[in-house]
């Protein structure tokens, strides 16, 4: 049985692995008290101490915005940490499993982007987990980095996803905004999660991209979480969504418009289609409902 340390134990995806944690993998959850990425010390001792056979990192600093003003600690969180994990766990001859973020394109390619398209991260964060994923990539073959976006799932005490804000408006009778300009893929934590143990379980390496299927507009996805939401009675109707370009929300930060990942290599080794978000999202609605 593979012994599997969790880093980032109180986040959406290890809340998932949680909850899904087969019989065949003994699962080791550890929240930041307990692995700090900051204190290679600590996580040296963790790693001696459990003797993991796979680690997987679910910790990252992803307050996007917050990143170009915080970014000696940005940097620290995804990009040197990973590195210095990347490199105990080689050392150790344990498997790394990371995460990384659609935001590394740059948006001119208007197609689905494939793992072995150009990057070219147009802000701080991206360029911090852009050298992260490439650390644990460089660490060991058998590392597997997941690029994925707009993550997504119920959570008992989280409350900060991009469907959780289009409902906090809806019941706070607050306009609703959402741009048109911006398109990516949103994904359900628990397919990620399933995703991750599958290409576990046939020792895939390397990288991958992990979303689901159908890129889609803030603007678009935003109308999706309504319709939903009252078919399932969650809300008793759906308010107007006013479209608006990103500029509208003066945000400091260059974001690419168009990061729509390509799945094919993940189908090719799954065997099966990774599935529609839409699914995903009735099924967080039905239990937040």
């Amino acid at each position: 049985m593979k012994k599997i340390l969790v880093t980032g134990s109180d986040g959406l995806l290890a809340h998932q692995l949680k909850q899904i944690a087969p019989g065949d993998f003994e699962f080791h959850f550890l929240g930041r008290a307990e692995f700090d990425l900051l204190n290679s010390d600590l996580m040296a001792q963790r790693l001696s101490e459990l003797q993991p056979q796979v680690v997987i990192n679910t910790a990252a600093y992803n307050l996007v915005d917050r990143c170009e003003t915080e970014r000696e600690l940005s940097w620290a969180v995804n990009a040197t940490a990973p590195q210095q994990l990347a490199k105990l766990c080689a050392g150790k001859n344990i498997r790394l499993v990371h995460y990384g973020t659609d935001y590394i394109f740059d948006g001119a390619k208007k197609s689905p982007y494939a793992e072995t398209d150009t990057t070219n991260p147009l802000n701080h964060y991206a360029a911090g987990k852009f050298a992260g994923e490439q650390a644990v990539l460089r660490a060991s073959p058998e590392n597997l980095v997941l690029r994925t976006s707009w993550v997504f799932d119920w959570h008992p005490v989280q409350t900060k996803t991009f469907i959780h804000t289009v409902l906090k408006a809806v019941r706070e009778g607050r306009t609703l905004k959402s741009t048109t300009d911006q398109v990516s893929v949103p994904t359900f934590a628990s397919d990620l999660a399933q995703w991750t143990l599958a290409l576990l379980r046939q020792n895939a390496g390397g990288l991958f991209h992990a979303v689901n299927d159908e890129g889609v507009s803030r603007f678009d996805w935003a109308k999706v979480i309504l319709e939903e939401s009252v078919r399932i009675k969650l809300i008793s109707t759906a308010p107007p969504v006013e479209p608006v370009l990103s500029s509208f929300f003066s945000s400091t930060m260059r974001r690419p418009d168009y990061t729509v990942l390509s799945n094919t290599k993940l189908s090719k080794l799954l065997g099966r289609n990774p599935g529609s978000w839409r699914g995903g999202l009735r099924k967080m609605l039905a239990q937040m409902k």
